[in-house]
């Protein structure tokens, strides 16, 4: 609960400190860590005959248990060990104030159901109306048979053990990196005390059948040779060790077990129960309604409530969480260094983006040069191209016009008939225009220089008339060539329709 602030008049002010009331003080360090060996079954007397089977070191472990389930409730309140108080001696107001563990006589918080019995026999003995004299309506037994109806039933404890004094409050979340352990430390130790492992109720189950176990164990143990047993009991509390939470650590914990821790705490698990104090603030008792639909009607309110306070329970635990992480100095360092790294890799990223970006320029520009290279050697190209064809029809030409004009003046110059060669100039013609058809440059100045060459053109002197008889006979070779090439695919052709001719006869028939 929150605290709260209480005007005191000066006329009301207690005479003597001793008179002053007393609080629960909520404590980590040696309070959690009994708490701890107790709901994990850490201390525990030993069972009959198991201690002479077991080493030293378990006897000495069993001994602290004793010591330490006596102290527990007085840790938790500030360390100091309260003696059972007399409650005849207090007001109905005074007894009010009273835990339930105080009125029956101090018993530890985290005792075992024997325990919780031994000491609710020794309150009856005390306070029961057949000693007292004072009625069943006794306020004081009424108030020791509720505090033994509450503990002794695991749901109702765990969920009045939930409405003690607890310190709620967390860090603010501005704490330097000097401060952060001492600050935070305390308060995880503290809420880990709603561990779900720790529930009471849980707790209280695995002591009875924990003890079950020994009484059985302790009968069977006759039967065996001496110094069997010890060493499993010793095997479970390491399993148990292993077990245990995660610690915020300090600030040379592996990173790896800070994930971890945080990653406990985020999927915290409590174990704490507000349908008690759901009842008390919405004043709702179910056991006094008049009706079902009355009682049902307020099972449903208080519900409500404790839901609500359950996820301010988890929104608290969230919270603390959440400014642990953000002050956490090794967390700090962490994200530091993933900025570093980001930062570096987006540099690495656009330095290789410029670098890809460059390389693709030139290879770009090397293309576009290559290209222009390309094109501009088959302009080259074809401009040489053309200008060799042109000057090839050029030569041509000439050669063609040099034949005809040797060949005419050969003819003229000619004197005989078989020296002319051919009875008419036309027949010659029709010969010089079968050579200039069919032959290359060379082949007609071949021809031509038969008949006095490039030398004789225009210098009838020198044109050879014997030149006129190899005219004739290349021009009659060539006509010859042709007709055995006409003659060749004529015959082809009819070879061609005879097999089409037959292929069809042998399709139809």
């Amino acid at each position: 609960m929150p605290p709260q602030i209480v005007a005191i008049s000066s006329l009301e002010w207690p005479e003597s400190p001793s008179e002053l009331p007393t609080a629960i003080v909520q404590r980590a360090g040696q309070s959690f860590l009994t708490y701890e060996a107790h709901a994990r079954g850490w201390l525990k007397r030993p069972a009959a005959g198991a201690a002479a089977a077991a080493s030293s070191s378990v006897a000495s472990a069993s001994a602290s248990a004793s010591t330490s389930a006596s102290k527990v409730a007085s840790a938790e309140s500030g360390g100091k060990i309260k003696a059972a108080v007399d409650l005849f001696t207090l007001s109905e107001d005074e007894l009010s104030d009273l835990s339930y563990y105080e009125v029956l006589g101090g018993v530890p918080i985290h005792s075992t159901p024997e325990q919780l019995k031994k000491y609710y026999r020794k309150a009856c003995l005390r306070y029961h109306p057949d000693k007292t004299g004072r009625g069943e309506e006794d306020a004081v037994f009424l108030a020791v048979k509720a505090a033994f109806e509450t503990l002794s039933d695991p749901a109702k404890k765990k969920s009045y053990d939930s409405t003690l004094d607890f310190d709620d409050s967390i860090p603010a979340g501005n704490e330097s990196a000097a401060e952060f352990y001492k600050a935070y430390g305390p308060v995880f130790e503290r809420n880990l005390r709603f561990d779900r492992r720790y529930d009471p109720s849980v707790a209280a189950d695995s002591s009875s059948s924990q003890s079950a176990k020994s009484k059985g164990g302790s009968k069977k143990k006759k039967t065996k040779k001496k110094g069997g047993g010890g060493g499993n009991n010793n095997r479970n509390s390491n399993k148990d060790e292993d077990d245990a939470p995660p610690t915020l650590g300090d600030d040379s914990t592996p990173i790896d077990e800070v994930h971890a821790f945080y990653d406990y705490w985020t999927h915290f698990d409590s174990w704490r129960d507000f349908t008690l104090k759901a009842s008390e603030s919405t004043d709702h008792d179910v056991e006094m309604a008049d009706s079902r639909d009355e009682k049902r009607w307020m099972s449903k309110e208080i519900d409500r409530k404790a839901k609500a306070l359950k996820r301010e329970e988890v929104a608290r635990i969230a919270l603390l969480v959440e400014r642990s992480m953000a002050a956490d100095p090794r967390l700090r360092r962490e994200r530091e260094r993933e900025r570093e790294e980001k930062k570096r890799l987006a540099e690495e990223k656009e330095r290789q983006r410029i670098e890809l970006e460059r390389k693709e320029a030139e290879e770009k520009a090397r293309k576009e040069k290559e290209e222009a290279e390309r094109i501009a050697k088959e302009k080259q190209e074809k401009a040489a191209s053309k200008a060799r064809k042109d000057q090839e029809k050029k030569q041509l030409r000439k050669a063609k016009q040099l034949l005809w004009k040797l060949a005419v003046a050969a003819h003229g110059k000619a004197t005989t008939a078989e020296d002319k060669v051919w009875s008419d100039i036309e027949s010659m013609h029709g010969d010089v225009d079968v050579i200039n058809d069919n032959l290359a440059t060379a082949a007609i100045l071949t021809v031509a220089a038969s008949l006095g060459g490039a030398d004789a053109d225009g210098n009838v002197s020198k044109v050879k008339v014997e030149g006129l008889k190899e005219l004739k006979r290349r021009s009659d070779e060539i006509k010859n060539d042709m007709a055995e090439e006409k003659k060749a695919a004529a015959e082809k052709r009819e070879q061609e329709r005879a097999a089409a001719a037959a292929k069809e006869a042998q399709a139809k028939a």
